[in-house]
């Protein structure tokens, strides 16, 4: 009906331009005005290729499989560590359930309703560190170990807590894209409307740890503070650097934070930036 209307439309502004052309002589051979009803027909997609929403209950269980496979198997500190290749253990299916059943995680779905990004959002607060430590202590020696005892190390080395005056902060935990459809704008929308509901849910700050340098870029593209950063091979535990086998372009982890002023217009702005140390844009 609503596509009916518009071509009616169309047929009368077709008329009027023609009858206003007819008026003022542009058809004379100076000018030739040429408009057809086609022009006017609007196009909408009535199925876009994703839509995000928050994660329930009911899709917790299929959230935390969907970043076991593709979140873990991707995350430059899983491959820089020298765990690439391998499947999850149960302390990271357990580290992501923890995540998605503080309930404010957001995932993209495709057409057919299946997961194809998350966000795993969390409330912390400045005791994050420890507990990382003491979940990294319950396992034995070893690359994994080391990969919980280093996200325990950059929850506490910038001082967040002391720097905002904050008692708890909103997190963007975790962030995955299947690989099919990447380059969609997905993983921008999910960090945007995670931020929307940190601040719509009264949090003071939001925290982004950038492992991966295209999520830096879109950290920077939301104008977020750089708090601090680190090279994965400066990164020594016990006397001993930890990360030996890094990969280009994931080589430095990045710590951004956001201060959440209600003031703000609605939607965080966006700008495209470049990271010139490895000059990718996004």
């Amino acid at each position: 009906m609503a596509a009916l209307l518009f071509k009616s439309y169309g047929r009368s502004v077709l008329g009027c331009l023609k009858h206003a052309a007819n008026c003022n002589g542009i058809e004379t051979g100076r000018a030739s005005l040429h408009v057809a009803t086609r022009n006017f027909l609007a196009k909408c997609d009535d199925n876009p290729p994703f839509r995000t929403r928050l994660a329930l209950p009911p899709d917790y269980e299929n959230v935390v499989d969907f970043m076991c496979d593709a979140y873990y198997k991707y995350e430059p500190v899983i491959i820089n560590i020298g765990l690439s290749g391998t499947e999850a253990p149960p302390i990271w299916r357990t580290m992501m359930e923890d995540q998605v059943k503080c309930g404010l995680s957001i995932i993209a779905e495709n057409r057919d309703n299946c997961i194809v990004g998350a966000a795993l959002n969390c409330a912390t607060n400045e005791c994050e560190g420890r507990t990382l430590y003491n979940m990294a202590s319950c396992i034995e020696r070893g690359p994994m170990r080391d990969v919980i005892e280093f996200f325990g190390f950059i929850a506490d080395v910038p001082r967040v807590y002391e720097r905002y005056c904050v008692s708890r902060l909103f997190e963007q935990a975790s962030i995955a894209v299947s690989k099919e459809y990447q380059g969609l704008g997905i993983a921008k929308r999910l960090i945007e409307e995670s931020w929307l509901l940190a601040r719509d849910t009264a949090f003071r700050l939001f925290r982004f740890d950038c492992n991966n340098v295209y999520c830096a870029c879109i950290a920077q593209g939301f104008g977020m503070t750089m708090l601090y950063d680190i090279p994965f091979t400066q990164y020594v535990k016990d006397g001993e650097v930890k990360f030996k086998h890094v990969k280009e372009p994931h080589t430095t982890c990045r710590v951004y934070v956001d201060e959440l002023n209600y003031y703000k217009t609605y939607r965080i702005p966006y700008k495209h930036v470049q990271i010139r140390s490895i000059g990718i844009r996004k």
